[in-house]
Formats: structure tokens, C-alpha cells, sequence
């Protein structure tokens, strides 16, 4: 067998599989379907909307249930009733768009929202329709299923899900997944799917941040450690620059409960000496390395600038 056949049958299994799994999709309301008859001029193919009590209305035939029917039983069922007008009739039905079965995506990910599936599907790509994980990514993906195929969500639990992302009560199951194992695909994490009405929250990493004359100045993320030591930030940011006065750091700290910061001299020479104290760093914290001519740094730009996560680059 030539490389072109085995190709062109790769495409026609695929192909296949692709159309097998679209006539076992359960249609929902909010779906929108098309339905075409061969040489009918009565029922065209334009698309139609099933209606929130899981209805259409077609042509000769009136309205008729199609929520939580396949593509398949839904063409069975219409050539059935066709039958009484049209001799053998051809009937072929398409999903031309998803409305019924979605999914929220919250927290750090590049586009928040509510997403529309077609069947489960993995937790990856579920991640790629909401342009992928964003820079301040924490480590643990959380995943709260509010129902499955064995037990579907009530009508009203559904509509409030469509209309505020979520339901607003009941008792999800949660599973959590680490962001390094989904990444490397090892694991459960390259297994995972998600299934409609599941709410999916990639939570934010903790920072701290070192800026002024370093390599890479910016905030840095804690990935799954709740802190790191001054000398780990420093290798974060891969060193000081030749114009640093390492001797002059100090080290900006929010006190509790209040939007205020502290300034706390840092020793940075010594620490890379030995002699000093190489404190843990706590997330938020502001690591300065000034210039040799030391220059006062706005406390206020640096509070505004990471409140509005803006102003620094994030690295991890």
C-alpha cells in the first residue's frame, strides 16, 4: 500500500469516526439544527433553534421533541412522520450550532467565559478554547461538575447556569488537577474531561517581585511554595546587573490588614557573601535592587502597578 492510500484511509477513519460521533450527540434546547430532505421543496435546510421546552417545528409535520434525542434518533423519528407525505424519504440532520451544553472557564486563563461543547472532551483543549492558561497561572486547576449523563441538571438549574455562569445552589463534585501534570500530560491530568455544566477555575499564582537592576526584573511566580528565600528570588531573576548596590536593598511588605507597605533594609551583598540573613520573602513582597546612585523608588507607582497587574513582566 502506497503512502497516499494509507493516507486517504487515515482521512476516510477519521472522517468516519467524526460523523459517528455527531450522530450520538444528544441534542439539547439552545441547540441549533438544520434538517434536509432529499428533493423535498416543503422543508428546507435553514437552520432552526430548539426551543426551551425542547422543541421544533418542521414543515408538514408540525413541532416535534428533539431535546434529548440523538442526530440519529431525530432523523429516524422525522423520516418516520415524513413518511405519510413523502414516498422513502432521504432526511439528513445537522447540528449547525452548540447552545446547550456549556462550560465555564474562570480565573487565570487568557479569555474567561462561558464555552459551548459538543460531547465531553478533554480538559486540554477545554483550556485552548479559553486562549490558554495565562502568565499568572497558579499550579491547581479546580473543576466543580454540577451534573452528568446519569444525572442531568434540572431545566431551571440550567438556565441559571447559562445565565450566570454557574448554578446558584447545589453540591458539586470537585476534583483538582495540577497545571504542571496537564502540561507534561502525565498523570490523571491528560485523562480528564469535562462534561457540560462543569465550572473550571485556574487559580492565580502568588507572586513576589524583584525589580531594579536585575536581568529580569518583574514579578515571578511561587508555582505550588507558599514563599522563597531572598537568595531563590534573586536566581529568579537571574542576578543582579553591574550597576546594582546590592548592599542598599530593601524589601517592600504590606502590612496586615492595610494597604500600607513597610520598607525593610536588605543586606543583599552580605546575603550573596553568607553573612546575612536570608529571610523568606512572603507573596506581594517587592524586592528593590537600586543603582549604585541610590534613588528613591515611588511606593505608590509599585502598589498601582501591581494592582492593575500591569507595569511588570510576569515570569515563571
Amino acid at each position: 500500500m502506497t503512502i497516499r492510500n494509507i493516507t486517504l484511509l487515515l482521512v476516510c477513519v477519521q472522517c468516519w469516526g467524526a460523523q459517528d460521533s455527531t450522530s450520538r450527540y444528544t441534542i439539547g434546547p439552545g441547540d441549533e439544527v438544520s434538517i434536509r430532505v432529499l428533493d423535498s421543496v416543503d422543508i428546507s435546510d435553514k437552520p432552526v433553534r430548539v426551543d426551551p421546552d425542547g422543541q421544533i417545528a418542521v414543515p408538514l409535520i408540525g413541532r416535534i421533541q428533539a431535546a434529548g434525542k440523538s442526530v440519529a434518533a431525530l432523523e429516524t423519528d422525522l423520516t418516520d412522520r415524513l413518511r405519510t407525505y413523502i414516498v422513502s424519504p432521504q432526511v439528513s440532520v445537522n447540528v449547525t450550532d452548540f447552545g446547550s451544553q456549556p462550560v465555564s472557564v474562570l480565573g487565570a486563563v487568557g479569555a474567561p467565559g462561558l464555552y459551548q461543547l459538543s460531547g465531553a472532551k478533554p480538559l486540554a483543549q477545554v483550556i485552548a478554547m479559553a486562549k490558554g492558561l495565562a502568565p499568572d497561572a497558579g499550579g491547581r486547576i479546580r473543576i466543580s461538575s454540577y451534573g452528568s449523563a446519569e444525572a442531568p441538571l434540572d431545566p431551571s438549574v440550567r438556565f441559571s447556569f447559562v445565565t450566570s455562569g454557574a448554578p446558584e445552589s447545589g453540591n458539586p463534585a470537585i476534583t483538582e488537577v495540577s497545571v504542571e501534570d496537564l502540561l507534561s500530560n502525565s498523570g490523571s491530568a491528560g485523562a480528564t474531561l469535562i462534561r457540560p455544566y462543569d465550572v473550571i477555575t485556574v487559580s492565580k499564582a502568588q507572586l513576589v517581585y524583584v525589580i531594579g537592576e536585575v536581568h529580569k526584573p518583574g514579578g515571578h511566580v511561587l508555582s505550588n511554595r507558599d514563599s522563597v528565600s531572598v537568595l531563590e528570588a534573586l536566581s529568579m531573576a537571574e542576578g543582579t546587573l553591574t550597576t546594582a548596590s546590592p548592599q542598599h536593598a530593601r524589601l517592600l511588605r504590606r502590612e496586615p490588614n492595610s494597604s500600607r507597605r513597610v520598607e525593610i533594609p536588605i543586606d543583599l551583598k552580605g546575603i550573596l557573601a553568607g553573612r546575612g540573613d536570608n529571610m523568606l520573602l512572603q507573596p506581594d513582597d517587592v524586592l528593590i535592587v537600586p543603582k549604585d546612585m541610590i534613588k528613591a523608588v515611588g511606593l505608590r507607582s509599585i502598589d498601582a502597578a501591581i494592582a492593575l497587574g500591569t507595569g511588570f513582566a510576569i515570569w515563571r
